[in-house]
């Protein structure tokens, strides 16, 4: 395989209560109350300078990023359109056909079932006709709420995921599952 990017294209994906789609600029004030969310920020790596200016730039920046086969992030809305949280892919890996999937909620979205349907739907989409063949999910140990999602959405826990030097302290901070197609 040559070293084309893995460029996906932006599917129609929802049901009655949420649909994914791409990020727009007039959402930028929830991507900046996001990366002031604790638990958005234990999960993901935000920016250090978490401004309006810095999520507009990010959101200009979204589609950029997905043509490059860098990243593909898609905001989680209500059937009112309002930004309930992000699922996304990064590490896209050409040669595997495989990605890394992340999501987060805001906090009035927790519990229930918003990140489950969006990760079920993208997953779904991911690994058919998004053509995929492994997403790989890391999630914090002890990120109990991340963990049900995962598992509702299809992944598995890696067997010996856990870093070595985690191992050696006696604790993993992480923990990784994966979800693979079935698709031939």
């Amino acid at each position: 395989m040559n070293g084309d990017p893995l460029v996906l294209e932006v599917p129609d994906l929802g049901d009655d209560q949420l649909r994914l789609r791409p990020w727009r600029l007039d959402d930028a004030p929830s991507l900046v109350r996001a990366w002031h969310d604790p638990a958005v920020i234990e999960g993901s790596r935000p920016p250090a300078d978490r401004s309006l200016a810095t999520a507009a730039r990010w959101i200009e920046g979204c589609d950029e990023r997905r043509r490059a086969g860098l990243a593909f992030d898609l905001v989680i809305a209500g059937s009112d359109d309002r930004v309930m949280g992000e699922v996304g892919l990064s590490k896209l890996n050409p040669r595997r056909r495989a990605a890394l999937i992340g999501w987060w909620t805001h906090a009035q979205e927790r519990g229930r079932g918003v990140a489950t349907t969006a990760v079920s739907l993208f997953t779904d989409w991911a690994l058919g006709s998004g053509g995929l063949r492994a997403l790989l999910a890391e999630i914090g140990a002890g990120h109990d709420a991340s963990i049900r999602v995962a598992e509702a959405a299809g992944f598995r826990p890696l067997e010996n995921s856990r870093n070595p030097q985690e191992t050696a302290r006696g604790r993993a901070s992480r923990v990784w599952y994966v979800a693979v197609s079935t698709v031939k």
